[in-house]
């Protein structure tokens, strides 16, 4: 497989296309996945992935083609020190990563999303760094110790706490779930083969419009409002949904992702207890 350095060869120098980003902006951020090293930089809120390392990661072996392939919102460019000098290097956003993530063939794309998206970024957006891959601390002082056992201990509370507060709601939920399973036969002819329901159909359920419920989840914040990711949940809703990404091709010849929102069962449930909506008895079909 070639090296990250190798690959960024393919991508860097003046005939790149994309907007030009500051290079004052936002710290480079390296971190490690399989034994290779992806950089991320911070520009004005949002995150931009380093296209080589993206490439090396997933076994895509020629960055140039994706890269000509991505929006022209979706890439930029940002001067970076290398072995070569100073060069511009190519850049994607966090759309575009998940456009170069579905180009790859690896059986661990899906992971290395997951983990990109369940783990880096939201640590990434809170803290502005990723500590995996945060240099070696000195060893802690007796107060620093201290403290780091009354933490423990407040942690370990937290979590008894939160263990009973979901046992009562996981007993709640079965109590729900045997009173619901009359209604759920009937709605099991509108599940799709893969589990989950369309959005469509939910909003049937909930005795509501299709766009009626899309407006009503965006409005809540459970999904996102604009942009390319608009009618897809947040991260911290994900495991009530289920997302595809789906590839097209533009007019122009170039090629986008657009993606399709669809709803596990247990997300009807969130959804009615989110939005006040009662589940109907009946549905239509």
């Amino acid at each position: 497989m070639k090296t990250a350095q190798h690959l960024g060869e393919q991508v860097q120098g003046h005939d790149l296309k994309g907007k030009s980003l500051s290079n004052d902006t936002g710290q480079l951020m390296p971190f490690n996945y399989a034994d290779n090293q992806v950089r991320v930089v911070m520009i004005d809120g949002e995150p931009w992935f380093v296209l080589a390392d993206l490439c090396a990661a997933l076994d895509i072996a020629n960055p140039r083609n994706v890269n000509a392939r991505l929006a022209d919102d979706q890439k930029g460019v940002r001067r970076m020190d290398t072995p070569g000098g100073a060069q511009l290097t190519a850049m994607v956003n966090e759309s575009g990563m998940y456009e170069v993530v579905i180009r790859s063939d690896k059986p661990e794309a899906v992971a290395f999303r997951r983990w990109i998206t369940g783990t880096v970024l939201p640590e990434i957006r809170r803290t502005g760094s990723f500590q995996g891959a945060a240099a070696p601390r000195a060893l802690p002082s007796t107060r620093e110790l201290a403290q780091m056992v009354i933490d423990a201990e407040d942690a370990r509370e937290a979590a008894e706490k939160q263990l009973g507060l979901e046992v009562k709601a996981r007993q709640a939920m079965e109590s729900y779930v045997k009173d619901l399973e009359p209604r759920a036969e009937g709605y099991d002819r509108f599940i799709d083969g893969d589990g989950t329901y369309a959005v469509g159909v939910v909003a049937k359920m909930l005795g509501t419009g299709q766009n009626k419920l899309f407006a009503e989840l965006r409005n809540a914040k459970i999904f996102i409002a604009k942009g390319a990711l608009r009618n897809t949940p947040y991260q911290q809703y994900m495991h009530h949904f289920d997302v595809k990404a789906f590839e097209y091709t533009r007019e122009d010849g170039t090629h986008g992702v657009s993606y399709k929102t669809r709803i596990q069962p247990s997300g009807v449930e969130f959804i009615a207890r989110k939005l006040g909506r009662p589940i109907q008895q009946e549905v239509a079909a």
